[in-house]
């Protein structure tokens, strides 16, 4: 049985919605939904966003069910130039990174644990077959929000990795603990050089107070509809994936 995770219910549901007999496991918070695709029974969980989080659910919701395979889905941002919105990248491996205590900016970012995900060959096989743009890469799981184009760009230069999110890294872990294979097929929802979540993005140079003040600046109902423009694409081919492949 394979389980379907995700940090937001719009993730989710790209999913969810392919599926019928959608029905919610009790006993686990209603994070953890059971559904039929074909003859197949799939469940799906919602883990909420970031990697505490996210392992918290994960763990949880594996000893409610037993699922022989995890596949994690949703968004990510790009950090390679050359991947635009709507791209698909199954996950090769994920990592996580901190910023160093001693010099807490960007420049003294370094990695931490590295995880090998499953079943890359034959997701992004699928994903060609459905007629998407896909590629095989690497993630970068972060406890922060990246939106400012020259944080991403010292990533992709120093670790030349495809994608930031914020969960993979954590629920491999968690799927490694169990001795369960975990894959992951992301959509890019915002670019390299896109700076609408800029607002957002954690740096440590600056006080919440001046980022506050960019985002009343730019105006939050303005990015929030840029966002759900673009979550709307990534969204749209995560769907159009996972009805081929399910």
């Amino acid at each position: 049985m394979l389980l379907i995770t995700a940090a937001l219910d719009e993730e989710l549901k790209a999913g969810m919605e392919l599926c019928r007999d959608r029905k919610r496991i009790h006993g686990t918070n209603s994070y953890l939904w059971q559904a039929e695709r074909g003859y197949r029974v799939i469940f799906f969980l919602r883990t909420g966003v970031g990697p505490k989080r996210s392992a918290a659910k994960l763990e949880v919701a594996l000893k409610a069910v037993k699922p022989s395979s995890i596949m994690a889905i949703g968004y990510a941002g790009a950090i390679d130039p050359g991947l635009k919105l709507g791209d698909l990248v199954v996950v090769s491996n994920a990592s996580t990174f901190s910023l160093d205590k001693n010099h807490p900016d960007w420049e003294h970012v370094q990695l931490e644990d590295t995880y090998d995900l499953a079943d890359c060959d034959a997701l992004a096989s699928s994903a060609k077959s459905a007629g998407l743009n896909v590629c095989i890469g690497n993630t970068l799981t972060s406890s922060y929000v990246l939106g400012q184009p020259a944080h991403k760009n010292l990533l992709y230069e120093k670790f030349h990795a495809s994608i930031v999110d914020m969960e993979t890294a954590s629920v491999a872990r968690i799927a490694k603990e169990n001795a369960i294979p975990l894959s992951c097929v992301r959509a890019v929802s915002d670019a390299a050089e896109d700076s609408f979540l800029a607002p957002f993005s954690h740096d440590p140079s600056t006080k919440i107070s001046t980022r506050a003040k960019k985002l009343f600046d730019k105006g939050m109902v303005r990015t929030y509809r840029e966002w759900k423009e673009h979550a709307a694409t990534a969204k749209a081919n995560l769907s159009r994936f996972l009805s081929y492949y399910l």
